[in-house]
């Protein structure tokens, strides 16, 4: 019993000074660079609900597979490659029973094979890859589409038409459908949100397909808008965030006019009196909340709308 205990001390020792070698207290492991199998495995056992090893770099399948028994979230955002093998052992994390948390966090990985986006396709639970540049796996597009929360894809610098239109399928916080057998729903009934923040360019098939997704679709990426563009994505039903955008030509306007989405422009500064004479004409609010000065003539084209928000103190 004694050489057992002492064992033990021994392990438990030995690990704390690990910690304490790379910089962190045995409390503290989010400044972990790195974890042997063993060491991931006994921080698993030790350490209940969520767990953040944002620090670690790379990750073994071993680790993987260790950590992937945590009964919590878990966040593993530092990392920026992984391998199939990893995901595949990463995949069988198991959902929190918390619903409005992400159970796996991997934020940082910026591109991902086909084999580890098939694999990460598999997990049960919520999966966030904010970070990610590309995404061209159908699969993978389907899981994330399938979950609950604002989906939030601010990463992507681009965009397919057969993605988007599987993304617009999200119905975001109204079901949580990455729990086989359990659907929840939030009490206030929010609407799906779909946020690209670096999507820079968007073709119009690309632009018709996210025109589906009924509730907030965010693409403040966007910094400028074609009329073409601006049409397809006019079918738009909930409300539509373009606050990237500084100026709104009057064709783009006009070719929004007839959305039934409110209409956000926030980083919108100066308009033309042709383009405050487009968004009159639109029938739900227009917010307008970032200009910096409005000419006579534009102020009088917006009065005829009370729907129109604009800064107060607004000067001409």
């Amino acid at each position: 019993m004694k050489a057992a205990l002492s064992k033990a001390h021994a392990w438990c020792f030995a690990f704390t000074l690990v910690l304490l070698t790379l910089g962190a207290s045995a409390q503290d492991v989010s400044k972990l660079t790195t974890l042997t199998p063993a060491q991931a495995t006994d921080l698993v056992v030790k350490r209940k609900g969520a767990l953040g090893l944002n620090s670690l770099t790379s990750l073994t399948p071993e680790v993987a597979a260790a950590l992937a028994t945590q009964q919590g979230e878990l966040s593993l955002s530092g990392l920026t490659a992984l391998s199939p093998e990893a995901a595949v052992a990463l995949a069988k994390h198991a959902p929190s029973t918390h619903f409005g948390y992400a159970d796996l966090s991997l934020d940082g990985l910026q591109r991902l094979s086909p084999e580890t986006a098939g694999a990460l396709a598999t997990h049960q639970g919520t999966l966030t890859l904010k970070g990610l540049g590309t995404l061209d796996s159908v699969p993978l597009a389907k899981k994330l589409a399938a979950q609950w929360g604002e989906l939030q894809l601010n990463g992507l610098t681009t965009l397919s038409p057969e993605i988007a239109a599987i993304l617009a399928t999200n119905e975001g916080v109204l079901v949580d459908r990455t729990r086989p057998g359990v659907e929840q729903r939030r009490s206030d009934h929010a609407a799906s949100v779909l946020r690209f923040d670096s999507l820079a360019e968007l073709s119009p098939p690309a632009a018709a397909a996210l025109a589906g997704q009924q509730g907030v679709l965010v693409l403040n990426g966007l910094t400028r808008l074609s009329p073409t563009v601006a049409a397809q994505l006019a079918p738009h039903e909930g409300t539509l965030v373009l606050s990237g955008l500084t100026a709104l030509p009057p064709e783009a306007a006009a070719a929004l006019a007839s959305s039934p989405s409110e209409l956000v422009f926030n980083g919108v500064t100066v308009l033309s009196p042709e383009t405050a004479e487009g968004l009159a004409k639109h029938t739900n609010r227009v917010y307008l909340t970032g200009l910096a000065a409005l000419d006579a003539k534009s102020r009088a084209a917006l009065r005829v709308n009370s729907n129109i928000r604009l800064p107060s103190g607004l000067k001409e």
